[in-house]
């Protein structure tokens, strides 16, 4: 077998790593004998269960994607140690070469998850937020946020009326026959019902239920067969929580009632609104809502266009996810920018509201199938350990840690999650934090998180996807501080379903601790003022009202292409 090394190749002394795209030599070969024998493996393993004939050109892709970048990495990985590991720049050669690698693969990644649709880019956008992934293969994975294919009318329409009891003409006065946006699991139509209003309506994809199951058979057998044949990681965890999820999603009856219960959370706001329902044209796979326009949360040059700064966006929607987790303990599970829409509200009559200047921004939460609840107790704990980072007591944030996820995962939930600028910290003062609470890198917190409570581990991971929005949009370690120790407060006055006493834990049982804790909040609240209205916010106010966004403000390629989209409108993307 040839192995085919033309496509690595540098020019003279610049150290200039050149990719071209793969050579088709002997890999023919070893493609086609891994895949029938995967092919093989799946018509064995579940051709009596699942529909494997009608899932066969989505395994083929899948598998053909899954063989070759595997094949790529070996054969890259063994050259470049052969040829250059006694080079002097080698490591910086080496990871630069690497990324490049990377971002190839994940572009063949992406475009088999476009192609195959359905778990395929659920899979793609639930991994886009995967801190464990490369940056390459998140910066790639992000754009099935808002880049599937929809798919024709015809396919659809009949579909739509067997949910609606009716034909479309009988229920809607208008409706747009081409989708306003596509998803994972369903696409979206605009529509007017009888008495003018203008709605959106979700239909789910015909027979998506049972190409789920031969989908997922043929991923997972796909994942476990790359562990033990290429000694990667083993992925079949993040597919046995997939399968789990998916069963809720596919019931648009409990996105309803989960859309319905977030309303309620949030109704005495009027910054934050989610979608009104429209029962009657709704049922198990068919959602029909109300039709608003709004722009997509990471969208940094339409929100300034539109007069919102990007940075009291992202505030806004850092405060919105922490009240879910530390107030109501109900958290959207799905909170990626394609979920996620600001609109303009008026500017704020308040004088001494530092962005009174500009409109205020109104966030629009949309896709409600997959929430998390966090049980009281584990609400309270989780809001104890946020007060303790604010009180800088390690001790008590260890404790409430400790009691919240287990002693394995409470040794080391309080370093992943207390903000840092790790950026700044030196490779030792890094090796030697992680050394402190016992993990080495990521592999470590993985195998921690696995004895965490489960409903814990799905909401630190739903904070994260936000987290990452708002660190794009602008905010600081301070701001992320301060907002979550702000609702961390306002959560521990929350009453619990029982009624029982605030049992706190370590410095927090002290009263003196907790107006100490108070009045430094405070502080950290009336600091934050008063550098918005001293200088931060004329700063953004030039830049809002009068200079396009710069190549660096753009943290990445995907950010960059997503900061040229247009006006959404928001109910047009359920991913």
């Amino acid at each position: 077998m040839a192995w085919g090394l033309s496509d690595i190749a540098f020019t003279g002394n610049t150290q200039h790593v050149h990719l071209d795209p793969i050579i088709i030599d002997g890999m023919a070969v070893f493609d086609i004998a891994m895949l029938v024998v995967v092919v093989v493996g799946l018509v064995v393993a579940y051709g009596s269960r699942f529909e494997i004939v009608k899932a066969g050109p989505r395994i083929v892709r899948m598998v053909l994607w899954g063989i070759r970048s595997a094949y790529r990495y070996k054969r890259f990985t063994l050259y470049y140690t052969w040829k250059y590991s006694s080079h002097p720049s080698f490591q910086e050669m080496y990871q630069d070469a690497m990324s490049k690698m990377h971002r190839q693969v994940a572009h063949g990644l992406l475009r088999v998850c476009q192609k195959n649709g359905g778990v395929y880019v659920k899979a793609g956008q639930t991994a886009a937020s995967l801190t464990t992934l490369p940056p390459e293969y998140r910066e790639m994975l992000e754009k099935l946020e808002d880049s599937v294919p929809p798919r024709p009318f015809v396919a659809i329409k009949k579909a739509l009326e067997v949910e609606l009891g009716h034909k479309v003409e009988e229920v809607f006065e208008a409706f747009e026959s081409k989708a306003t946006a596509a998803a994972s699991l369903a696409q979206v139509h605009k529509a007017r019902l009888k008495d003018g209003t203008d709605v959106a309506v979700k239909i789910q994809y015909p027979g998506l239920e049972s190409a789920l199951h031969a989908d997922l058979a043929a991923m997972t057998l796909l994942a476990g067969f790359a562990t033990l044949v290429f000694r990667v990681s083993d992925w079949r965890w993040f597919l046995k929580e997939i399968r789990e999820k998916l069963s809720e999603e596919l019931d648009f009856r409990n996105e309803a009632d989960n859309a319905a219960r977030l309303a309620i959370c949030f109704a005495d706001r009027d910054d934050i609104v989610v979608p009104r329902l429209f029962p009657r044209w709704s049922s198990k796979r068919l959602l029909c809502m109300e039709w608003i326009q709004g722009i997509k949360v990471s969208d940094k040059e339409e929100l300034k266009k539109a007069g919102l700064s990007p940075r009291q966006v992202a505030l806004l929607f850092q405060g919105v996810a922490a009240e879910m987790m530390c107030s109501h303990g109900f958290v959207h599970g799905d909170m990626h920018p394609g979920n996620v829409f600001v609109r303009a509200l008026p500017p704020s009559s308040n004088i001494l509201t530092p962005w009174r200047r500009h409109p205020r921004p109104q966030l629009v939460l949309i896709d409600h199938g997959l929430y998390f609840n966090l049980p009281s107790d584990m609400r309270l704990l989780y809001c104890m350990m946020w007060c303790a980072f604010v009180l800088n007591d390690a001790a008590t944030a260890t404790t409430a840690a400790i009691q919240l996820a287990g002693e394995t995962t409470g040794r080391v939930l309080p370093a992943m999650l207390k903000p840092r600028d790790w950026d700044t910290m030196t490779p030792e003062e890094r090796l030697k934090a992680r050394n402190k609470v016992g993990f080495g890198g990521m592999q470590d917190i993985r195998n921690a998180m696995k004895s965490c409570p489960q409903d814990l581990a799905d909401c630190l991971r739903a904070m994260t996807i936000v987290r990452h929005t708002c660190s794009r949009l602008g905010t600081n370690i301070a701001d992320r501080l301060r907002v979550n120790a702000v609702e961390a407060l306002k959560g521990l006055k929350v009453k619990t379903q029982s009624n029982k006493r605030v049992e706190y834990v370590g410095v927090m049982k002290s009263r003196m601790k907790r107006w100490r804790l108070w009045l430094h909040i405070a502080a950290m609240k009336l600091a934050a003022w008063i550098v918005l209205i001293a200088g931060g916010v004329h700063h953004e106010e030039e830049n809002v009202l009068e200079q396009p966004q710069s190549d660096d403000d753009a943290t990445s390629s995907s950010t960059k292409d997503h900061a040229t989209q247009k006006t959404f409108h928001i109910q047009v993307m359920p991913a």
